[in-house]
C-alpha cells in the first residue's frame, strides 16, 4: 500500500472522494495511486493540505515507517513497561 492509498484509507475516504476533492475523475485518481501516473507537485500539495500532514509525510515511499498519534506512542510505552515487568517476574 503506497501512502496515497493509507492517508485515503486512513481518512475514510474513497478514491472518488479524493478525486472530486483534486476535481479529476476517479479513474485518473486511480492511475495516480497506483503509480501508473506521476503525482504532480499541484495534486501533492493539495493531498497534503486534504490530510493535514506535512508534504513529506505524503511523498516519503519508505512504507516501513508507521505513523502513531500521540496517545497510541503512551499505549505502547505502557504496554512495553508491563511486558518487561511479566517477563522479570518469569526470571525469578
Amino acid at each position: 500500500m503506497n501512502n496515497l492509498k493509507y492517508y485515503r484509507k486512513k481518512n475514510n475516504l474513497t478514491q472518488k472522494n479524493v478525486a472530486d476533492y483534486l476535481k479529476i475523475t476517479q479513474p485518473n485518481y486511480a492511475n495516480i495511486e497506483n503509480n501508473k501516473v506521476k503525482l504532480n507537485i499541484d495534486y501533492a500539495l493539495l493531498l497534503a493540505k486534504l490530510y493535514k500532514i506535512e508534504l513529506s509525510e505524503l511523498l516519503n515511499s519508505d512504507l516501513d515507517i508507521i505513523t502513531l498519534s500521540k496517545e497510541e506512542f503512551k499505549i505502547l510505552q505502557e504496554a512495553k513497561k508491563i511486558i518487561i515487568k511479566i517477563e522479570n517476574k518469569h526470571d525469578l
